[in-house]
C-alpha cells in the first residue's frame, strides 16, 4: 500500500509542476548613444540595433530591461553579470571569447572622415598608418584599426567629440587628422558638434553587428533570442528595420 501512495503522490507532484506557469526569461541589457544602431530620441531609446533586439525579446517572450551608459562601463559590466547582454557590437576575434553572441542583428558601415581640404589619398589602412585617428574608447571600430597596426589611435568616450578635433594642421596638439565613425549619421554627428566641413576619404568595412551576452546568461534564453532573429529574417521584419533607417 505505501508503494501504491508514493506513486500517486509522485503523480500528483509531477503534475503539479507541469501545471504551474513556466519562469519567464529576463534579461539585462546594456548600450551605448551611438546612432542609428542605438541612441535616445525624444527620451525614447530606439535605433536600428534597438528595434530588431526589442522585437527579438517580443517572440522570445524574453524580458529585456535596458540601461544606456558609457560604452566603456557597460562593455565590463556585459562580462562580468549574469544574464546581462550588451549591443550593437561587432563580433571581432579578440572578443570572440568573452561573450556568447546571438544575431547578426544589424550591418554597420565604417568610414574614415576628414576636413574638406584633406589632400592624401587613402587607398588601403596601410595609408592611415601615418596620421591620428580618433575614434570612441573600447568601440569595436578604434580596436579594429589597433588590430591592423595602426597605433595612432586617439579615444573619447563619445563620437560627439570627435569632429570638432579634426585639423589639416599635422603639427597641431590634442587634435586628430582622421575619424572613424558610422557613415549613415557621420554628417549628422559633426552638424551637432557644428563642424560641416568633413569628407569621406576611405570606407573601411561593413561590419555586422551582435549582443554579446555573459558567459553566465542562461543557454535557453540565448537559443529562444537567435530563433526569434531567424523568424524575423525569414518574415522580412527584419529587412524591414534596416531599410528604414538608411541614409540617415
Amino acid at each position: 500500500m505505501s508503494n501504491g501512495i508514493s506513486l500517486v503522490r509522485t503523480a500528483g507532484l509531477l503534475s503539479a509542476l507541469l501545471a504551474a506557469p513556466q519562469a519567464s526569461f529576463a534579461l539585462t541589457l546594456l548600450t551605448e548613444e551611438n546612432p542609428p544602431l542605438n541612441y535616445t530620441e525624444n527620451k525614447k531609446l530606439t535605433g536600428m540595433g534597438t528595434e530588431v533586439v526589442q522585437e527579438m525579446g517580443k517572440r522570445a517572450k524574453v524580458k529585456l530591461d535596458t540601461s544606456v551608459m558609457a560604452w566603456d562601463d557597460a562593455y565590463m559590466k556585459a562580462q562580468a553579470d549574469k544574464e546581462t547582454c550588451i549591443y550593437s557590437t561587432a563580433r571581432l576575434g579578440n572578443r570572440e571569447n568573452l561573450f556568447k553572441w546571438v544575431g547578426p542583428i544589424a550591418v554597420n558601415k565604417w568610414g574614415l572622415y576628414a576636413l574638406g581640404g584633406f589632400k592624401t589619398p587613402i587607398k588601403s589602412l596601410q595609408d592611415v598608418r601615418p596620421f591620428r585617428v580618433g575614434g570612441v574608447e573600447k568601440d569595436a571600430k578604434a580596436e579594429y584599426l589597433k588590430q591592423n597596426n595602426i597605433t595612432n589611435v586617439v579615444e573619447e568616450d563619445n563620437d560627439k567629440l570627435n569632429p570638432g578635433k579634426l585639423t589639416l594642421d599635422r603639427k597641431a596638439t590634442q587634435k586628430i587628422d582622421l575619424w572613424i565613425t558610422s557613415t549613415a549619421t557621420a554628417k549628422k554627428v559633426a552638424q551637432q558638434a557644428k563642424v560641416s566641413d568633413i569628407k569621406l576619404v576611405y570606407v573601411v568595412r561593413e561590419a555586422e553587428q551582435y549582443l554579446a551576452c555573459s558567459p553566465r546568461t542562461q543557454p535557453a534564453t540565448l537559443k529562444s533570442l537567435q530563433d526569434a532573429l531567424e523568424s524575423m529574417k525569414k518574415d522580412g521584419s527584419y529587412d524591414k528595420i534596416l531599410k528604414s533607417y538608411e541614409g540617415q
